[in-house]
């Protein structure tokens, strides 16, 4: 959709949260829009979670190592501030035949041979009702 079409089409679904009390289940790999619209954030790799929290809270202290790259790839309207940019290396896996344990540790900068890529991280709560899948965060 044009940037004026998507706009309002996002006000009309606001609006209708608002006056008729819905929720909605938004899936979108634009991460701008999803900061607008969304009051709590999914974050999902090869279809599963890894980080689940508020909206405030998934935005400025991402604790999931996907998470924290993906935030850093969007462009800031700060052209002169730096910004740590997270690079992940190798190539996503086949969701057909995704890697064992946790499914993101054949590209996670912190993964741990013998812990990451052979258990499967549980969503654990981590800081102030901040749920992350990662055996390293805590």
């Amino acid at each position: 959709l044009d940037v004026s079409v998507q706009a309002q089409i996002l006000n009309l679904l606001s609006e209708l949260r608002r006056d008729l009390g819905l929720t909605y289940l938004f899936i979108s790999h634009n991460l701008a829009v999803v900061e607008h619209v969304a009051s709590e954030v999914a974050v999902m790799y090869l279809g599963r979670g890894g980080g689940l929290a508020g909206k405030h809270e998934i935005f400025e202290t991402p604790r999931h190592p996907y998470t924290q790259a993906l935030l850093s790839a969007i462009p800031r309207p700060h052209p002169g501030r730096k910004v740590q940019r997270t690079v992940l290396g190798g190539d996503v896996p086949s969701p057909l035949n995704p890697p064992s344990g946790c499914h993101f540790h054949t590209r996670c900068p912190i993964a741990q041979k013998g812990l990451c890529d052979v258990q499967r991280p549980q969503l654990k709560t981590v800081g102030d009702d901040h749920q992350v899948a990662c055996h390293l965060r805590s």
